[in-house]
């Protein structure tokens, strides 16, 4: 009985601590070579709202400035509707400071995928509408959706490209997911511009290889919640694929001057935890790569 009851304790303990660390936002700066251009990174929110109509987020983020908002995906849940959502609202308010440029991950691409026309499923033909009006919605203010599409910001003699690569539901899998080839890589989005410092926006953040191979300079990843549950020195211990410690589940990665970037995400879906794993707010300042 004592045994149980110690259980109990430490199940309870965890929750509530679980429970506090989602009312908190830490923010994680990453510098590439040295500071000039400064943007944000969102992920993984899946229409968790914040505190004061999500005024500490926003306050956050106003506070570093950022020449641009990166959304790496996530931002939304699969088979609930998007529209009107904590999700739409954060992105509204963000996007009246600054130019917002979202990518998906793959609770877009669940939404992309859907069989929308002839469709005698209801609940199918309602989350349609709902993505539909949420994208429209989020176009008017402004909002650029990078599915499989690029965006060129040139400040001088520079350019960056911005692409996000929207990969299938395949590559998500639990079991049997596909290899990612460079042919598929350049059949989404096509092969990488001949100039220009290339950011890719790639939500699943395990294909790290072959982003590079195709030329990314720097990913932007999410997808892995920093393993849930995180461990000092350790790191992660799961991924929402349920892969014991997950090779990037949170951080920078680096090989040959180039890097990712793994956010540990802002929230959280269906029954999974964060527990020594508070929200995470990335922010990425470079210069010298320019």
């Amino acid at each position: 009985m004592i045994y149980f009851l110690i259980i109990i304790a430490v199940i309870f303990i965890f929750s509530l601590w679980s429970f506090l660390e989602h009312k908190f936002i830490v923010t994680s700066e990453y510098i590439i070579n040295s500071e000039e251009i400064t943007f944000v990174v969102l992920s993984d929110i899946h229409n968790k709202g914040f505190r004061k109509s999500n005024q500490i987020l926003l306050k956050k983020i106003l506070e570093q400035r950022p020449d641009f908002v990166i959304i790496a995906g996530d931002m939304i849940n699969k088979k609930k509707p998007c529209y009107h959502g904590e999700a739409f609202n954060i992105i509204k308010e963000i996007s009246e400071h600054y130019p917002v440029y979202y990518a998906y991950g793959n609770h877009e691409q669940y939404f992309e995928e859907l069989t929308c026309s002839n469709s005698n499923v209801e609940k199918q033909v309602t989350l349609c509408e709902s993505w539909n009006l949420y994208k429209e919605k989020l176009e008017r203010l402004g909002v650029i959706f990078l599915n499989n599409k690029s965006i060129e910001i040139r400040r001088n003699d520079s350019k960056i490209i911005i692409t996000g690569l929207s990969l299938s539901s395949d590559y998500y899998r639990n079991r049997n997911r596909i290899k990612l080839e460079q042919e598929a890589i350049i059949d989404y989005i096509g092969g990488r511009s001949s100039d220009g410092y290339q950011i890719l926006i790639a939500h699943n953040p395990i294909y790290f290889h072959d982003y590079i191979e195709w030329g990314a300079d720097l990913i932007l990843a999410g997808h892995a919640h920093g393993g849930l549950i995180r461990i000092p020195i350790i790191g992660g211990i799961i991924s929402p694929q349920f892969r014991l410690f997950p090779k990037y589940d949170a951080g920078r990665y680096s090989e040959n001057n180039r890097h990712m970037i793994v956010s540990r995400g802002l929230g959280n879906h269906s029954c999974m935890p964060r527990i020594f794993n508070i929200p995470e707010l990335v922010v990425v300042k470079m210069k010298g790569v320019l």
